[in-house]
């Protein structure tokens, strides 16, 4: 059996969160396609833009596999949610469950192997097949440093339940959250019951 490479090493720390501890890890930079909005997570705009993300990431699977290079499993879906105004960290938990007027970025990332241009050209078959002037999607590249993460069972409507467990772990630690709640649909509610839902919460934490 071969040894996993780096990137699967890293990836696969990345996705691994527990439920009842709220684990460590440092995510550096990453490609991601993005869509901006604002709403819920069963809002319309939110539903659309998870069908476009999940469209240019089959175009560039197909562009990657198309050349003879080696693909990645299907990546999954992600959220970063923020609001305006910032709420304390204290009170982010509760203000989490009604994300009716909160901000999101839905993402998805980019297979390892993609070039910038193959990117590019599966936007615009996606801006194309949409019939849109201007494309919705973007490329991305986040570096969210140091964070706090921890493995939620169940759907959307129970997270901030979750949330609030993770940000009593951090204080636990002394550690000081900050920035966007980052959420990775690892076993996303559109494809599986309610019970086997698992979603990974995410939080930057205070580098000093």
């Amino acid at each position: 059996m071969t040894s996993p490479s780096r990137a699967d090493s890293d990836l696969f720390e990345l996705r691994h969160a527990a439920t009842d501890r709220a684990m460590v890890v440092v995510v550096g930079e990453r490609r991601l396609f993005a869509i901006d909005g604002i709403g819920a997570p069963t809002g319309g705009d939110y539903r659309m833009a998870t069908e476009v993300l999940r469209a240019v990431s089959g175009r560039l699977h197909d562009l990657v596999a198309g050349r003879g290079a080696g693909v990645a499993d299907r990546p999954i879906l992600e959220t970063a949610w923020w609001t305006h105004p910032e709420v304390e960290p204290a009170d982010a938990p509760k203000a989490f469950a009604d994300r009716s007027t909160w901000h999101w970025q839905q993402m998805i990332e980019l297979d390892r192997n993609a070039t910038d241009a193959e990117a590019e050209s599966a936007i615009d078959a996606t801006r194309r097949a949409a019939g849109r002037e201007q494309p919705v999607i973007r490329v991305v590249h986040p570096v969210e440093g140091r964070v706090a993460q921890i493995l939620h069972l169940g759907g959307h409507k129970t997270e901030a339940q979750t949330l609030e467990r993770l940000y009593d772990e951090i204080a636990r630690q002394g550690l000081r959250p900050h920035g966007h709640i980052h959420e990775l649909r690892i076993a996303d509610e559109l494809h599986v019951p309610v019970d086997r839902v698992r979603t990974i919460l995410r939080v930057p934490i205070d580098p000093s």
